[in-house]
């Protein structure tokens, strides 16, 4: 057999891997893309949890990638999207809102990149999804956004499991654009320069 560079410097899998809960956690804005759909913009937002035991959480879920992957990508768990339409402004401003009020001084002015840094309180839940071997998984994420303060003092549900409600294969149209929310980063970006 051939030998592997690099594989004295590898970290062994052992099967082990740190999993995340569903409940609340106290986040913080790494990176922010707006881009212009046909419905309106779509705000792409990179996270990690700040707080608590489970601080960097997404961080070495990427850096774990890194030492197996030559283009690896910020784990989908630690991004947020959320829609921009005229017709429908107030679950946008409930975002910005629960940030401003996580924020104390902080008043949004329609510039996204002033949304680095900032934090928020995350509601993760637990969500099912269908892999390309057509299996039924889990995975959590973050489902709502609220203020730091509700997070810190635990008012708040954890949401319902969402399962699928037809576990057959998405088209091809549909993973493709479920796809493009996955973002690759550049090997030693650091938290405040997170490339789309």
């Amino acid at each position: 057999m051939k030998r592997y560079d690099g594989y004295e410097q590898t970290e062994a899998f052992t099967g082990d891997f740190e999993r995340l809960e569903p409940g609340g956690y106290i986040c913080q804005i790494l990176d922010v893309k707006a881009e212009e759909k046909n419905y309106g913009t779509l705000l792409r937002v990179a996270f990690d949890i700040a707080e608590g035991e489970n601080k960097g959480y997404f961080r070495r879920l990427y850096d774990k990638r890194k030492g197996s992957s030559d283009s690896p990508k910020w784990p989908n768990g630690g991004m947020y999207y959320q829609t921009v339409k005229s017709e429908d402004l107030r679950y946008f401003k409930g975002f910005m809102t629960a940030i401003e009020e996580s924020n104390p001084g902080y008043k949004w002015d329609w510039n996204e990149n002033t949304l680095k840094g900032k934090v928020f309180g995350g509601i993760f839940g637990e969500e099912e999804y269908e892999n390309n071997n057509g299996e039924i998984k889990a995975v959590i994420k973050c489902r709502w956004v609220r203020s730091a303060d509700t997070v810190r003092s635990g008012d708040f549900d954890i949401p319902e499991k969402k399962t699928l409600s037809n576990h057959s294969q998405p088209n091809n149209t549909n993973m493709s654009a479920a796809n493009d929310f996955y973002n690759t980063l550049a090997e030693g970006a650091d938290d405040g320069d997170l490339p789309f």
